[in-house]
């Protein structure tokens, strides 16, 4: 019974930290910053901005199109229209950021509202982006353990497999099977593989290098800590903004954003997350390489 009383600790302390990670980012969401486009003046969008700073940034367009087509290329998260007496929201980018926001200038005005890009009928509760990427950063750690046994060149190219063979099931299941992310089919399997391939190239690379401890440490950066620091459903502007900063460099929270902006925005603002994923797999080809040069030199030393 001795023996067991340090797993029994283990067990405890990352549990502990598993319901403090995802509880302590989720359980009590708070706007910081939310952009908000306003068709006023300048002056009326300042006076504005006064009342709502820290919580919404507001920003004043001079015309109606060009603060929806800021909302379709996720410059904002939603646009006021006072002269019509609108609030004109996007579900699809976060339904429960949407709430808030309908809540806020709802109540300090009588606005109808307009979902611009709302939500499909297959994922009405929005829930289904978050356990998405889930259902893509596990396989990924998969593959990047079973690749780490492999030499490097047969490693990357199980990834790779994996990765587009993940991408395009996944796809077909949350697409074509589910509805819940309708209509740009090719396009999220293209970025769930990239994901995929990313962590895949991490986990294999960290395997490599430190063995069996890469692999706690992967799922430390990229289950415990990787999706909440994305927002999940709430989106990262609405948990606290150190675990958000923390999200927007891990490749969990820009795979999120990725995934969401080729399903629901026709692909608008992709530039950043496929620069942070593609800075990942570049750290994940380095360990390779990195590890697989220390074992050559070993061998030699021998």
């Amino acid at each position: 019974m001795k023996r067991l009383i340090p797993a029994v600790v283990l067990a405890t302390l990352i549990g502990m930290f598993f319901v403090g990670s995802f509880v302590g980012a989720l359980h009590s969401p708070e706007p910081h910053d939310v952009p908000v486009a306003v068709v006023a003046p300048p002056q009326a969008a300042a006076q504005m901005g006064k009342k709502l700073a820290g919580k919404f940034e507001i920003t004043a367009y001079a015309d109606e199109a060009a603060a929806r087509a800021a909302l379709a290329d996720r410059e904002v998260d939603a646009v006021v229209l006072p002269q019509q007496q609108k609030l004109v929201v996007a579900s699809a980018a976060s339904r429960s950021a949407s709430t808030v926001i309908t809540s806020v200038f709802t109540h300090a005005a009588p606005l109808t509202v307009e979902d611009a890009h709302p939500l499909p009928p297959g994922d009405q509760g929005g829930i289904a982006g978050m356990f998405f990427v889930i259902g893509l950063v596990i396989p990924g750690i998969a593959i990047g353990v079973a690749a780490a046994k492999e030499r490097p060149l047969p490693g990357i190219g199980a990834v790779v497999l994996a990765g587009v063979t993940v991408g395009l099931a996944n796809a077909w299941l949350g697409d074509v099977v589910f509805g819940a992310l309708p209509g740009a089919f090719l396009g999220l399997a293209g970025i769930s593989a990239v994901i995929v391939i990313t962590l895949g190239l991490v986990v294999s690379g960290l395997v490599r290098l430190i063995g069996t401890p890469g692999v706690a440490l992967a799922g430390l950066l990229f289950v415990l800590i990787g999706v909440p620091a994305s927002g999940g459903p709430l989106g990262a502007r609405f948990i606290p903004e150190w675990y958000a900063a923390v999200g927007h460099v891990l490749p969990v929270g820009q795979g999120s954003v990725a995934i969401r902006n080729v399903v629901f925005f026709d692909g608008a603002a992709l530039g950043l997350p496929l620069l942070v994923l593609a800075g990942w797999a570049v750290v994940g080809l380095t360990l390779t390489l990195s590890a697989a040069s220390q074992v050559r030199r070993a061998s030699f030393a021998r």
